[in-house]
């Protein structure tokens, strides 16, 4: 079988920018995530924002908040911290000030977004946050109303 393959030279270019941009893309994106039973479905930036500063220690429900993060500088990391207006170590800074004066626990830390969705999704009261394609068996929830953070 013999095919030609005479495409519009417009029609290439925007093949090989799908095939090129779109992984890009998808790996810009970040979804929150929780354990199943967590009725939390919805957070605010400012409410992410004080968990992953140890301002807020407890969801709605009165659970305790177990942050789930990771041990080096991944996509997933920056994009996050990005989004939230703040450095990593900022926020590392502020739990390690609440570690110390209050008895915090310290951040449950994993090398993969696998890894993290893994420990969420048998975690309950656990939050962390992944490429979208490694939700698995966490819950997304929503943030300031939006599915993944771009």
């Amino acid at each position: 079988m013999n095919v030609n393959l005479n495409l519009n030279p417009i029609f290439r270019a925007v093949l090989v920018c799908l095939f090129v941009i779109a992984p890009v893309a998808l790996q810009a994106q970040v979804a929150v995530i929780v354990h199943k039973s967590n009725a939390t479905s919805n957070l605010s930036s400012a409410d992410l924002k004080s968990i992953f500063t140890g301002d807020m220690t407890k969801f709605a429900s009165g659970s305790n908040i177990t942050i789930v993060t990771y041990k080096s500088d991944t996509d997933s990391r920056k994009k996050f911290y990005g989004a939230l207006g703040k450095k990593f170590t900022e926020c590392q800074a502020a739990l390690l000030k609440r570690m110390m004066n209050d008895g915090l626990k310290p951040p449950v830390t994993f090398d993969s977004d696998d890894d993290v969705a893994g420990y969420v999704a048998k975690t309950p009261g656990a939050i962390g946050f992944v490429n979208p394609a490694s939700v698995g068996a966490a819950k997304a929830i929503t943030v300031d109303g939006k599915k993944q953070i771009d």
